[in-house]
């Protein structure tokens, strides 16, 4: 297969590539030359930037697209609308946070978007998809991706905890450590995604694990014995703790907040009967420990959202304020 990756050098897309390139197909990476440069030397490189000019791309065919960075509707609509002639497939990562109520409540495929035209990441989201709908109708694979982990994570949310746990000490745990949790591997979402590339598959898919799947608690001891430290998680209530956070979810990422249903409850049957069979969570958080172990520089790519991490100081005032008796 010709495949066209746009994006393609931080997290997801460099999972898409790699998985691409060992499946043998043809693969074209379009991206700014900002981070990667000759990553994949294997691949042909195309640097531009959609954001302002997509000539690069003009007069060339592909059997398939898969856009890992389409973040405003009129970049997604310039690059659809520019490869509907030449590309028989579109695979879009979109969000969960597309849905309105997310993650508010639970949600599957038949539940509503936004549909307004707020500048805000849900609502751009759900704008991109109708703008690659709009531009080749009926081959567009929309997957609403949950929270993406494992190796090459740029956000740095399962590495903040693996650091942290690494450090040592008395570590704040927020409860209750059988609160479940779905997260889904950046490298099962990738091979999937290239699976609904290559049958040309289109639709709306909640690409994430099943909900409770997994619990927090699971997460963070996997998180503990794969960092190596010596650690102690100290769980204390987390009702608590959300209402002493101002931002709960940068400051202890993957965190199942009290009072978000849906944080954790989008649907995954869809993506499970197309295929898509996450890997088990122990797998994905020891694969991303020995990544680090490699020390990479989680870059800046995205750094408006990348997680901040609990203070140490404020940590140490939680554990003396929250401290079960």
């Amino acid at each position: 297969m010709r495949l066209l990756v746009i994006g393609g050098t931080v997290f997801l897309g460099r999972s898409v590539v790699e998985n691409a390139l060992t499946r043998g197909h043809e693969v074209a990476v379009f991206h700014r030359g900002l981070h990667g440069l000759g990553m994949h030397p294997e691949a042909e490189t195309i640097i531009g930037d959609r954001t302002k000019d997509l000539s690069p791309l003009e007069g060339r065919a592909w059997d398939a697209v898969i856009d890992t960075c389409g973040f405003e509707p009129e970049h997604v609509a310039a690059s659809a609308e520019l490869l509907a002639t030449t590309v028989e497939h579109y695979g879009f990562v979109s969000s969960g946070s597309a849905y309105a109520d997310w993650p508010d409540r639970p949600v599957d495929e038949g539940s509503e978007l936004f549909t307004s035209d707020a500048r805000e990441y849900g609502p751009l989201k759900a704008a991109c998809e109708r703008a690659a709908e709009a531009a080749m109708p009926g081959r567009v694979l929309h997957a609403r991706a949950g929270c993406i982990v494992g190796p090459y994570e740029n956000i740095g949310r399962l590495p903040w905890w693996l650091r942290r746990l690494a450090a040592g000490g008395e570590v704040l745990a927020p409860g209750p450590p059988d609160a479940p949790i779905q997260l889904i591997d950046a490298r099962d979402l990738a091979g999937w995604m290239l699976d609904m590339a290559e049958s040309r598959t289109a639709g709306a898919f909640n690409a994430i694990a099943p909900p409770g799947s997994a619990t927090f608690g699971e997460l963070l001891e996997a998180a503990a014995g794969a960092a190596g430290g010596e650690s102690e998680l100290v769980w204390v209530d987390g009702a608590k703790v959300a209402e002493t956070l101002e931002e709960p979810w940068m400051e202890l990422p993957l965190w199942p907040i009290p009072g978000l249903a849906g944080l954790y409850g989008m649907s995954g049957e869809r993506a499970r009967a197309a295929g898509l069979l996450p890997r088990p969570l122990q797998e994905t958080v020891r694969d991303t420990a020995a990544w680090l172990e490699l020390g990479p520089d989680l870059g800046d790519w995205r750094a408006e959202v990348q997680a901040t991490g609990l203070a140490v100081e404020r940590e140490r005032e939680l554990l003396a304020a929250l401290r079960p008796d």
